[in-house]
């Protein structure tokens, strides 16, 4: 879904599986103002007598309200379903009995497992190689794709604190030694503060830039929420300067958007076609 679920236009689909993923505050304009009322948006996706997957584990009983009025089957992660992770690998385990030794995934963890999940509810018959293979295969690109290296460089579009736990977490598991240098865009209607209050302990320097439309906040806003860092006057110009500063060992990092990803991406395509 583009937008919670109620009312995203692809829910026009009956799906034959229906999947929460997580439940965070973001889009609180449209989808209301606590995790309640975001559950309840986000659980209009569900469609009487099939499976509705919720990975979220603090689950709203919002989700759950929704299921029994609409008669879908509510499968939840840790009641109806449950992974474990280890240093070098996870189980999985459901109705359907337990998959052991699972390879660590490139995407977020209970991503993977929700995703398990679903695909065991549906019914649909995939071999058990299938599903190691596509677990250590998948990729999701800007969501900790790292694209380069010497420096390292990382794109992610978190733009929310829910996200930007989870990149940080990713950060620090990383083999540091040198600086991080974040590229950073957001929208002015996002938990700016929260997202930043994140990111703050794993990175040593800001390239603050401005995101264009009525939605885009300045680099001043970030900078306030900041207290040090540098303006820009654009994405490109933020990224072509904290290129120019980084070192081989340094790990650059673009975050905060949707839209700040993508302007790195075609700066770097531009570039790559010679600006043509």
């Amino acid at each position: 879904m583009g937008l919670g679920g109620r009312l995203d236009a692809t829910n026009i689909v009956d799906a034959d599986v229906a999947v929460v993923t997580s439940i965070a505050l973001d889009h609180t304009d449209w989808l209301g103002p606590d995790r309640e009322s975001i559950g309840r948006e986000k659980a209009g996706i569900f469609r009487a007598e099939k499976p509705a997957i919720v990975g979220e584990p603090e689950m709203p009983y919002t989700i759950a309200d929704v299921a029994q009025e609409c008669g879908a089957i509510l499968q939840r992660c840790g009641v109806d379903w449950r992974y474990a992770v280890t240093e070098n690998d996870w189980s999985f385990t459901d109705v359907h009995g337990t998959l052991a030794h699972l390879p660590l995934p490139q995407v977020p963890q209970p991503n993977a497992a929700t995703a398990l999940a679903a695909l065991r509810a549906s019914g649909l018959n995939v071999s058990e190689q299938a599903i190691r293979d596509g677990i250590e295969r998948a990729i999701l690109p800007g969501r900790f794709q790292i694209v380069s290296e010497s420096p390292r460089v990382i794109f992610d579009v978190a733009h929310n604190p829910h996200a930007a736990e989870y990149l940080t977490g990713r950060l620090k598991k990383l083999v540091k030694s040198g600086r991080v240098l974040a590229v950073i865009g957001m929208l002015h209607d996002k938990d700016i503060a929260g997202t930043l209050a994140w990111l703050k302990s794993v990175v040593d320097v800001w390239y603050c830039a401005p995101l264009e439309g009525p939605r885009g906040a300045t680099a001043e806003q970030l900078l306030e929420h900041l207290g040090k860092g540098n303006a820009y006057d654009s994405v490109a110009q933020a990224w072509s300067a904290a290129l120019a500063e980084a070192k081989p060992e340094d790990t650059v990092l673009v975050c905060g958007s949707f839209h700040t990803v993508a302007h790195v991406m075609e700066v770097i395509d531009v570039g790559r076609s010679g600006g043509e």
